[in-house]
């Protein structure tokens, strides 16, 4: 019994906890969209990035995302380089992001961003009635600099590292999805 109490009054405060954080962030969404590369093998790969966020305060702001990145050719998308015999093949990313600015408010604002999340690599087989997906751990920093030239318009650029440890699987090699990336993103308030 006192470990349901001890439960209760737990889940309490952190509903306390978390509704003064509610109330002190005020809710402002974007929506962003990314395209970039990443050098797997020596090769570039394209991805692309959809993200809803919005900022914590004045510098800070944090991001759901799921970014997209196709690793062998389509039946219609023709992929730049094939890093995998296997046909269909992706990688799935999502997670969490945050952005650190060192301004307030500048045209030109350097930063530094750092996610966490859920990669998923897998293939689609046009013979199969599931996908065959395996599951992995995501992360990724990078730093780069904001481009403000509107009040509700931002454009990101971003270079850094991306660290998704996995097996060998879908005829890739372990850990090859770890790698440099860049990447351009376009965000722009909802409201």
């Amino acid at each position: 019994m006192k470990t349901a109490q001890k439960s209760i009054v737990c889940l309490l405060l952190l509903v306390i906890a978390l509704s003064s954080v509610n109330a002190a962030v005020t809710w402002e969404p974007y929506l962003g969209f990314s395209k970039g590369e990443a050098k797997i093998d020596g090769e570039k790969i394209p991805f692309f990035e959809l993200s809803l966020g919005t900022p914590l305060g004045s510098r800070t702001t944090i991001e759901t995302f799921l970014l997209a990145q196709p690793l062998s050719d389509f039946p219609h998308f023709s992929c730049t380089a094939n890093i995998t015999d296997t046909d269909n093949a992706f990688a799935l990313m999502t997670g969490i992001k945050t952005s650190l600015t060192l301004f307030k408010d500048a045209t030109f604002n350097p930063m530094v961003q750092a996610s966490l999340g859920q990669m998923i690599i897998g293939n689609l087989e046009p013979t199969a009635n599931y996908p065959e997906l395996s599951y992995y751990f995501y992360s990724s920093i990078a730093t780069g600099f904001a481009l403000n030239f509107f009040e509700s318009f931002k454009i990101l650029i971003l270079s850094g590292y991306r660290f998704a440890p996995h097996d060998q699987v879908i005829g890739l090699e372990s850990n090859a999805l770890s790698s440099k990336f860049c990447s351009i993103s376009f965000r722009a308030d909802l409201d």
